[in-house]
């Protein structure tokens, strides 16, 4: 009993569908159509909504680098109330690196959803830029 691949037909030849040709062919097609797809939607996007996904971005950006701020100055009170080391002192170059790395810490939490408050801020400033941005473009 012989057992023959799967695309291949008792007589050993490829089947229409599984030439490599004809794979390559389907793909460059594919690919064109995903290319002339996208074209057509970028074709379609307005002026003033790229505008606005910009300053919604921003928006999102600076709500953000608020939290970050916000949550680097608590960290850095609270590294305060811890007390100091005495066996091995500290210096200014270490406490220099300690700022540095809460700090760069503190932007990956705000960016990684944080506590909440830039989710809160951005609500709360959304209607507020919208409604500012309509009237410059009126």
């Amino acid at each position: 009993m012989q057992i023959t691949p799967l695309g291949i037909n008792s007589n050993t030849e490829l089947t229409g569908n599984n030439t490599y040709e004809s794979a390559r062919t389907a793909a460059e097609s594919a690919k064109f159509a995903d290319v002339l797809k996208d074209l057509q939607n970028k074709a379609a996007v307005k002026p003033e909504d790229t505008e606005a996904a910009k300053r919604d971005k921003d928006l999102r950006k600076a709500c953000e680098g608020f939290e970050a701020m916000f949550l680097s100055m608590m960290y850095r009170q609270m590294r305060a109330t811890v007390p100091k080391n005495e066996l091995f002192g500290e210096s200014n170059a270490l406490k220099i690196f300690q700022d540095m790395r809460d700090d760069e810490l503190m932007k990956n939490v705000a960016a990684g959803g944080g506590i909440g408050i830039a989710d809160m801020m951005y609500k709360q400033l959304k209607p507020q830029v919208e409604k500012q941005s309509q009237n410059v473009i009126k």
